[in-house]
């Protein structure tokens, strides 16, 4: 049997004021190439907290990994307190064909973010890859970012979920905090064990679980191009820099947080039927109650579907490709909250 763990959270901390990059490996393809996970460290010269923070665990989902190395490069380990850990792309066989699931190796085409703690000894490949993440990573973090986008298929106005401080006054105005530190319009309040969309054993359900200090950016997706995609890295890179100020993990000043954050509970909502989709309302659009969001027609142009506001609220994010598959998410519809 070959021993491929590679990365040893506990051997590298002792070395402080050092900086490192490179894979946790983890299993080999019938081809000899590696499944493995990507990681950067830097080991601060003063101890303090462990930031943890993965992009790409739906492999279409690139924005925040950049943000998560380039922010990495920039760190003077002799200036820092704690360690900063970063995944830029955790489901790397997913990134490597540009599809949310890993495909390419797991037949089940598994969702990662569905299979959290894992599995070791049973699980298939991403529930593996994932044991792997939580065994080595995870149990180590104090303060946990994940980045998600639309991916290939939506375009999400940028927003940072945090937990309710009303139901959690352990991490839910510390979560707010740290939501505000990324400057989204945004702001999507999230109950704990208030899972959706089949979301249960996901980062967020684990983070409950292990007590970490935990928030989710969605952050643009299909349509983000051109300007727009730099725009939403520099949200992502900025944000970055602004919590390890807060947390003070560097010394930097935090700026003054947004006055004008839209607070929302979001839902996922479907179309039943397939075939090319016709938003009728877009981001920000504001929205009674009963009005159409969006249509769906069939190859002869005939409308067979229709999705409606399930109460008043607003657009956070809308499916982007012409066609549209059965049971798809044709729009993400917030409900405005106080907080």
């Amino acid at each position: 049997m070959v021993e491929y763990e590679t990365f040893d959270y506990e051997e590298l901390v002792k070395h402080r004021g050092t900086k490192k990059r490179g894979f946790l490996d983890i299993g080999t393809k019938p081809d000899g190439s590696m499944m493995r996970i990507p990681y950067v460290i830097a080991v601060g010269i003063e101890e303090g907290p462990t930031l943890l923070m993965d992009g790409g665990i739906h492999g279409d989902e690139v924005e925040g990994a950049e943000a998560i190395a380039h922010v990495f490069d920039g760190i003077d380990p002799m200036k820092l307190k704690g360690v900063y850990l970063g995944v830029p792309h955790l489901n790397l066989e997913g990134f490597n064909i540009g599809k949310r699931v890993a495909s390419s190796i797991d037949y089940a085409a598994t969702d990662m973010n569905r299979v959290f703690p894992g599995d070791e000894v049973h699980g298939k490949v991403s529930a593996y890859i994932i044991s792997k993440y939580v065994k080595h990573f995870v149990e180590h973090a104090n303060y946990w970012v994940t980045f998600h986008s639309g991916g290939n298929t939506l375009y999400i106005e940028p927003i940072a979920c945090y937990t309710n401080p009303e139901k959690d006054d352990v991490f839910g105005d510390l979560t707010l905090n740290m939501a505000k530190c990324f400057m989204t319009k945004y702001l999507w309040l999230c109950n704990p064990g208030g899972g959706k969309e089949g979301s249960r054993a996901t980062m967020r359900d684990l983070s409950e679980a292990m007590k970490i200090a935990y928030i989710c950016l969605e952050m643009g997706g299909n349509a983000a191009i051109f300007k727009e995609r730099e725009k939403i890295y520099n949200m992502c890179h900025n944000g970055i820099i602004n919590l390890m100020n807060f947390i003070k993990m560097t010394d930097g000043p935090v700026p003054q947080f947004r006055q004008d954050t839209v607070s929302v509970d979001v839902d996922y909502l479907h179309v039943t039927n397939g075939g090319i989709y016709h938003p009728e309302k877009y981001i920000f659009d504001k929205v009674d109650k009963g009005e159409r969001l969006g249509y769906v027609t069939n190859i002869f142009g005939d409308v067979i579907d229709e999705l409606f506001a399930p109460y008043d609220g607003t657009v956070v994010g809308t499916w982007t490709p012409p066609v549209i598959q059965p049971r798809e998410w044709g729009c993400l519809f917030g409900k405005f909250m106080e907080i």
